[in-house]
């Protein structure tokens, strides 16, 4: 009976969990657990650092990784077009397979001709999209820009005259003459001493700018060639990248990388994609609304609210900003006109259009959306208020993984109710502890309660 009793109690210490056990054993100053998260917090520390040194304190690095970019650029716009196309591709490939070589089981050659003709047809419908618009809306442009530059002065006195008429007899209109007064001085001074005094300038940096032009328009080209190759090898090529993720890394590593890389995908794709058709289709919708509201400047107006759309949030407020300066030098009856028109098209698009398209791609909230065009877009600009917020959305991904396997991992719950009136987690019995009205509560453990669900 004794030894019983004694196997008993040898089998509910063993049964102890060695986490549970190390805790016991554990003295209440033993400074381990802290230490250990110290220096983890100093080397993260250190090693950003050392990353922003070398990325832009230390010239030659940094230098000589934009030169590499600088070489690559037509390797890089390629791989971009490649992948922003392939999509078309896809669809022209299911459309074509539908149509071609139906009878049996289809050959590696008849295969390679159906991807070859969707990989054309693909690169034809982007060149012919291009032309149609650099057709339609250089002209237009040219025609805009010129008349604005010719009637400038004569609009800026049209636009005092008014606010005369407005504030007549007033301290701000004499507040605003002056001000008039001072800006033409400026900008006078400003052609006698920028473009008449530097002339030399101005020819060689027109001489770059068609040199930069040229070397684009090569760029662009070479581009093309390598999307077409891309797009037509591209499963070898993710073979390839597959391979070398696992020879390099262990197998459940790997599966790691693997699903961060499709998570990338799912992000990229659905904005990039999605946020270029959207901002196409607002684009028409305001070239077609200023057209029958007969307001000026449709087509330059209309191509700065597509482009500035791209943009996440801060895009409609960019783009309507020097819209509505252009109309008011006009009219600024029809300047209102426009800003509502602007507002509205927002609220379609923010609740109608967008969400159709888009849906919820990046799976962050508003004001991580914010964070991340303020802080992508002042460090790159406008690449970095584009980019910025499927980059983040990435980021936020890995961080979310990261902290719900390490919670996982110790037997805590992973949504975040849990925690909204947590005040502290006993580390000896994993009891919640929390105050409600200066009373102490004590829940039941999160590991029971863990327990019970999976149960």
């Amino acid at each position: 009976m004794e030894k019983s009793i004694d196997s008993e109690n040898n089998s509910k210490t063993n049964n102890t969990p060695p986490q549970e056990e190390n805790e016991r054993k554990r003295a209440p100053w033993d400074i381990r657990p802290y230490l250990a998260v110290g220096l983890t917090t100093v080397l993260v520390i250190f090693v950003s650092l050392l990353l922003f040194f070398f990325l832009f304190r230390f010239e030659g690095f940094s230098d000589g990784i934009g030169k590499i970019f600088k070489n690559l650029s037509g390797v890089i716009i390629g791989l971009v077009l490649a992948y922003l196309l392939n999509p078309v591709m896809k669809f022209f490939e299911r459309l074509l397979k539908k149509r071609m070589f139906t009878k049996g089981e289809r050959t590696l050659k008849q295969k390679r001709v159906i991807r070859g003709l969707s990989v054309a047809c693909a690169v034809i419908v982007f060149l012919a999209l291009i032309a149609i618009l650099l057709v339609l809306l250089i002209p237009q442009l040219f025609i805009s820009i010129q008349d604005l530059i010719l009637t400038l002065s004569d609009k800026l006195e049209t636009l005092q005259d008014w606010i005369d008429r407005l504030f007549r007899n007033s301290v701000i209109a004499e507040q605003v003459e002056n001000l008039a007064d001072q800006i033409f001085a400026w900008l006078e001074e400003w052609l006698q001493t920028t473009i008449l005094d530097s002339g030399g300038d101005i020819i060689t940096t027109l001489t770059t700018g068609v040199y930069s032009a040229v070397k684009m328009l090569f760029n662009f080209l070479v581009g093309i060639i390598v999307a077409m190759y891309v797009l037509m090898k591209k499963e070898e090529f993710k073979g390839q990248t597959k391979k070398i993720i696992y020879a390099v890394f262990k197998p459940r590593t790997g599966n790691i990388i693997m699903e961060v890389m499709q998570k990338a995908n799912e992000v990229f794709g659905g904005f990039l994609i999605g946020k270029i058709i959207d901002s196409l289709i607002i684009g028409c919708i305001c070239f077609v609304c200023m057209y029958f509201m007969k307001l000026p400047y449709t087509i330059l107006i209309s191509v700065i609210i597509g482009v500035t759309n791209i943009i996440p949030f801060f895009g409609p407020f960019i783009g309507a900003i020097p819209s509505t300066i252009l109309i008011f030098l006009v009219s600024p009856i029809q300047a209102v006109y426009f800003l509502i028109l602007v507002v509205v098209l927002q609220q379609v698009d923010g609740n109608i259009i967008g969400p159709k398209i888009l849906g919820n791609t990046t799976g962050v909230s508003p004001f991580w959306i914010i964070f991340a065009i303020l802080l992508f877009g002042g460090q790159f600009g406008f690449i970095g208020m584009i980019l910025g917020v499927p980059v983040f959305a990435l980021i936020y991904y890995i961080v979310k993984r990261l902290t719900e396997h390490f919670l996982h991992k110790r037997g805590l719950p992973v949504d975040t109710s849990d925690y909204v009136d947590l005040d502290r987690v006993n580390s000896q019995t994993m009891e919640i502890e929390k105050h409600d009205e200066g009373r102490r509560i004590v829940v039941q453990p999160l590991r029971r309660k863990k327990a019970k669900k999976e149960e």
